[in-house]
């Protein structure tokens, strides 16, 4: 799979891409002519599809809803996130997020307040999934103030 980790200011994503026992090293991010940015996991040949969707508009590809399946994440020149997977999409409020087999592992080291970056260097340590490098775009325009409450924060008791 991979991980694609979001902080409220830069997109990474590693640059492992599996079939079958063989791994190669591609690109799962982008940034669109629009400003967004847009990241990928799943069955790659669907996630490549997808961000072409999600850049250039027209029917949505096939292969989403059936055993063929990816997550993509868009980040709007705004700041504001959106999930998308086989049944639509939805906003995450949060201040940070990450997709993919070693999600676990940066949402971690987002909360206790590294950024992406290191989330991602962390996941490829320890996710068989993700490696190869990384690759990173920061939003150009200034994020948006998040209006949820508690949005970005995370409290851990001791």
């Amino acid at each position: 799979m991979t991980t694609i980790a979001w902080d409220g200011k830069t997109l990474v994503g590693d640059r492992r891409v599996s079939v079958g026992t063989t791994t190669y090293s591609s690109t799962k991010i982008r940034r669109t002519a629009d400003g967004r940015l847009l990241g990928a996991t799943g069955d790659w040949y669907v996630a490549c599809a997808v961000m072409d969707w999600l850049d250039k508009g027209g029917p949505r590809p096939d292969g989403q809803g059936s055993e063929r399946w990816c997550t993509a994440l868009e980040v709007t020149p705004d700041g504001r996130c959106w999930l998308h997977g086989r049944d639509g999409k939805w906003p995450v409020e949060d201040g940070f997020t990450a997709i993919g087999s070693g999600r676990e592992y940066a949402l971690a080291v987002m909360a206790v307040g590294l950024d992406a970056k290191r989330g991602v260097e962390v996941a490829s340590r320890f996710d068989p999934g993700t490696g190869n490098g990384i690759d990173a775009l920061e939003l150009e325009a200034p994020a948006a103030e998040m209006t949820s409450p508690g949005a970005g924060t995370l409290a851990i008791a001791a």
